[in-house]
């Protein structure tokens, strides 16, 4: 395949089907808006399904990845104030750990390497969109870098930036529905060793989900409706810690610190109608889901290898239009599926109605006393299908 490729975002998503693509005979330009470093030091954390291990894996990065990457061996996820838990086990599943925690400057700073080392792979940071342009059977990207304006023609467009810019000349209609909930996230310490356990602790106030880090830390998400969450905002570092304990237990030891505590709100978004023209939507800029069952980020991981895939499998002739048609029939089942599953999930578990408590006590119980029914699930949040 000679063609140009052009993506929009070099995050995760959009700098993996980079990497996947650099033994085309193709050049691939990648645009990105903040600055090479800027997100070197970002410790938000990071939960990697085995399968995004296989595809990073791919490229070649996952032996550098594997200092700064903290393995889930153990998931303990139980329902305040009612019996029944579930406790999902690697060696249950024949697998090396349940998943992996990473800070996004981590994995941002390991793909930015790679980058660099790739002949065919052209990056340009601090870059702004202006616009896309179709002339003649010829497509254009506007936008602007060190405060010039400049064209890149493209065969073929990406667009992995999220969804954070609206492009002038591209229409992507999406269909949006929000919770009405909030995220808070941070890190925090306990009085005790995490033993590479993560926990989803289901409460009155939403669901706690803690993820074991480095330095034996925890990455906190906290999820729930929006006062709540912006009044667990408001508390000093030790009245959160207090509240923190009351809602989760003491299971962990003592919650002794916390970090600086970010929140944001929690929507579900996906593409209702695909663009025209050579335009490929991939990652959050895709779909946008819940967080409960962390599935955000593997979902776009997943979205970058079947596009790869779908690009590598035709000739020296690409149709492109065929090709991301075959793409969009290929992702839309698992896309769909993967939303209805994150969607119940926060309807059920991210909600204190009369009667949850004790449905997702027995939930919880059925699910550790059926294997089969637990090992569907964890191949499901592992590799999507």
């Amino acid at each position: 395949m000679n063609k140009l490729i052009t993506i929009i975002g070099a995050g995760p998503v959009g700098a993996i089907f980079a990497l996947l693509n650099k033994s085309l005979n193709s050049k691939i330009l990648l645009l990105e808006s903040n600055s090479e470093n800027q997100v070197r030091d970002d410790k938000r954390a990071l939960a990697l399904s085995n399968g995004s291990k296989f595809i990073l894996e791919k490229v070649d990065i996952w032996k550098e990845l594997y200092s700064k990457l903290t393995p889930i061996n153990k998931i303990h996820t139980s329902q305040k104030g009612t019996f029944g838990r579930a406790l999902m086990k690697a060696e249950e599943f024949d697998e090396e750990s349940l998943g992996f925690v990473i800070s996004y400057g981590d994995l941002i700073t390991a793909l930015n390497k790679k980058l660099s080392n790739s002949k065919n792979i052209e990056v340009f940071y601090n870059t702004k969109i202006l616009s896309f342009e179709v002339n003649k059977k010829k497509q254009s990207l506007i936008f602007e870098y060190k405060l010039k304006k400049k064209s890149a023609n493209c065969d073929l467009l990406v667009v992995a930036d999220g969804g954070r810019s609206e492009i002038n000349g591209i229409n992507i209609k999406r269909t949006n529905k929000s919770f009405n909930h909030s995220a808070l996230v941070t890190h925090i310490e306990t009085d005790i060793p995490h033993s590479n356990i993560a926990y989803e602790r289901f409460t009155s106030m939403g669901p706690i989900a803690l993820l074991p880090n480095l330095n034996n830390q925890y990455s906190l998400v906290w999820t729930g409706p929006n006062d709540d969450i912006n009044n667990l905002s408001k508390l000093s570092n030790p009245d959160f810690l207090i509240a923190l304990q009351e809602h989760f237990g003491e299971r962990v030891g003592n919650f002794i610190l916390c970090e600086k505590r970010i929140t944001f709100p929690l929507k579900q978004s996906f593409i209702s109608k695909h663009p025209n023209n050579n335009i490929v939507i991939i990652g959050n800029s895709a779909q946008i889901m819940h967080p409960v069952a962390g599935q955000g980020l593997n979902t776009g991981i997943r979205d970058a290898l079947v596009l790869a895939d779908c690009i590598k499998k035709q000739d020296a002739n690409l149709d492109i239009k065929l090709m991301i048609n075959k793409f969009n029939s290929i992702r839309k089942i698992e896309t769909k599926n993967i939303l209805k599953l994150t969607e119940f999930m926060a309807t059920i578990f991210s909600n204190d109605f009369v009667g949850l408590n004790k449905f997702r006590g027995i939930a919880l119980s059925f699910l550790d006393l059926i294997p089969p029914i637990k090992k569907r699930f964890v191949k499901k949040m592992s590799y999507g299908k």
